[in-house]
């Protein structure tokens, strides 16, 4: 394989991976209810096919190699993919005043303050979650994947652990405090706080009054253009669909947002534009997904600054010490949980199947979370490439904001030249120097708890 064929594939991989993010893009906006994938892998054949990967791999381009061959592993589980999606779209479960969608199921958890509501949407939600065709593209992922050698780094599992075991103390304990500020509950094991309490709990709902949704778009305006960050390059597509899937989420370039109310849309749509602006800076074939997701932590990490929250939110010292704790403890909950799932996801990616992969996630998510998880959401949690990056993407983000401090002071995002930091980031690409360890990320945040 010359150079000009390497260079062709690397387009081709572009121009697949750009098509596939359109059409999950109009999925998750609720645009399009059932996909279809299998018409885009068939006209970019030659960036997802093993004997390319191969190639590839002779001609000494590993990286590139590794990606056809993770697009292969896609490929693969497309048809299923296409009908979970499609099914998910439609799919319905007995809630509390009658049938409900798993969307609305989803946005009613976060705001019922009746508990015996708030377990029957919660019960409503994993019950439209639990699609066949979903477990059955993990599985014929996993299997594809590891054809073609394509596993996780154990490393990566036992680091993740590690992650957890470190931040156990700190997590149960400002979770208790906040569980009883918040609902009267307690976590598990002495208490009963269930999944659905827990995502009512994490909404934050003492502080709303500090996340007023009007200000929102000026605010997220106003932060990435005093970053200097391109904002012309990120697409949010706000509406209010029926099968849009509630939060912001980035699809390549672009973000579907469809709010909750509260902090989860200052701290989503923050995420969503990070990651939104680091794939629109690099083509897909040289993307590093934990560069990505280091993106969004950082800048979701700006509602963590004190001094940023008083300029900009208006939020009075007297309440800062509480609401950054708070604040700390949804994003420790996060890694907690990506740190768990990652496990059960590799060993899924090793063999693990059906009742026993079941068990073993809801009972590993359930001792991260200190609440018991119910069934029917393992395959939502299966990809540990996502799992992995976004813990990756949050140590790298805690030692960003470290050097950022030291280089530019506290209130780095005041400074201009701060900018072009951030705009080396995002050129860049990729991790130089020393990768930190998963657990730096929630080291970070336990400080801030403290």
């Amino acid at each position: 394989m010359n150079a000009d064929e390497v260079e062709a594939l690397r387009a081709e991989v572009d121009a697949l991976v750009g098509a596939l993010e359109a059409e999950r893009f109009r999925h998750v906006a609720g645009l399009e209810p059932a996909p279809d994938l299998e018409r885009i892998f068939d006209a970019h054949g030659r960036a997802a096919h093993r004997k390319t990967a191969d190639a590839l791999a002779a001609a000494g381009e590993g990286e590139l190699s590794r990606r056809v061959a993770a697009l292969r592993a896609e490929r693969v589980a497309a048809p299923d993919e296409e009908a979970w999606r499609a099914a998910e779209s439609t799919s319905t479960a007995p809630g509390p005043g009658g049938l409900a969608t798993l969307e609305e199921a989803q946005l009613a958890i976060v705001h019922e303050r009746n508990r015996e509501r708030r377990l029957a949407f919660g019960r409503a939600a994993a019950e439209c979650s639990a699609q066949p065709a979903r477990e059955a593209a993990v599985e014929k992922r996993a299997r594809a994947a590891a054809e073609v050698g394509l596993l996780q780094d154990w490393e990566r599992v036992v680091s993740a652990d590690g992650l957890l075991a470190t931040t156990d103390e700190a997590y149960r304990d400002v979770l208790l405090w906040l569980a009883r500020r918040e609902a009267q509950l307690a976590p598990t094991p002495t208490g009963d706080l269930t999944r659905a309490d827990l995502l009512f709990v994490l909404a934050l709902h003492g502080w709303d009054g500090l996340f007023p949704r009007g200000g929102l778009a000026h605010l997220f305006e106003r932060t990435l253009r005093e970053l200097r960050l391109p904002a012309e390059s990120v697409r949010v597509d706000e509406g209010t669909r029926p099968a849009q899937w509630p939060g912001a989420h980035a699809v390549g370039a672009r973000v579907s947002f469809r709010r909750q109310g509260g902090v989860a849309d200052h701290a989503g749509l923050l995420d969503a534009a990070g990651q939104a602006l680091q794939r629109a800076a690099v083509p897909a074939h040289r993307r590093d997904d934990a560069a990505v997701a280091s993106m969004g932590a950082l800048l979701r990490r700006l509602l963590l600054d004190r001094g940023w929250l008083a300029a900009r939110l208006e939020v009075e010292k007297k309440h800062a010490g509480d609401l950054v704790r708070a604040l700390a403890l949804r994003e420790l909950f996060a890694l907690r949980a990506h740190a768990a799932a990652l496990r059960v996801a590799t060993e899924v990616e090793r063999g693990l199947s059906g009742h026993a992969w079941h068990e073993a996630h809801r009972e590993a998510l359930s001792l991260a979370a200190l609440a018991t998880w119910p069934p029917g959401l393992a395959a939502r949690d299966a990809d540990g490439a996502a799992h992995a990056a976004a813990l990756a993407g949050a140590a790298r983000a805690e030692v960003l904001l470290r050097s950022l401090v030291e280089r530019f002071d506290e209130d780095w995002w005041r400074n201009p030249r701060a900018s072009e930091g951030l705009a080396e980031i995002l050129a860049g690409g990729s991790w130089i120097g020393e990768e930190p360890g998963l657990a730096e990320g929630a080291k970070g945040l336990v400080r801030r708890m403290q």
